[in-house]
């Protein structure tokens, strides 16, 4: 029995783990993509930052993957805006605007 609570108490600390990794990491890599096309590293902390907080965390890995093509604040709209998801071009392209006019932080 004592087995079983200790795989269970391993399963929460792996959730999360998996909760609080990938989104951080998402934002490294996104705010990280946005600083090399160019964005200045205040409104790239902004647009990742405001990004890894509403979107899931699968929403979060396949922009991830798209944020090596994406070398400009349009390429980051135009690839949030290919995937099916019409959240993550929501919030992609709100987060751009409103960080990029100063209006969020």
């Amino acid at each position: 029995m004592k087995w079983l609570a200790g795989l269970a108490v391993l399963a929460g600390i792996l959730f999360l783990g998996w909760r609080l990794a990938v989104p951080a990491y998402a934002e490294y890599r996104l705010r990280g993509a946005m600083v090399e096309a160019g964005v200045r590293e205040s409104v790239a902390g902004c647009i990742a930052g405001r990004m890894s907080r509403r979107l899931s965390t699968p929403q979060l890995l396949k922009l991830g993957a798209l944020a090596r093509e994406a070398r400009t604040l349009r390429g980051l709209r135009e690839a949030a805006g290919r995937m099916d998801d019409p959240d993550v071009a929501i919030v992609a392209s709100s987060s751009a605007v409103l960080c990029s006019t100063g209006l969020a932080r």
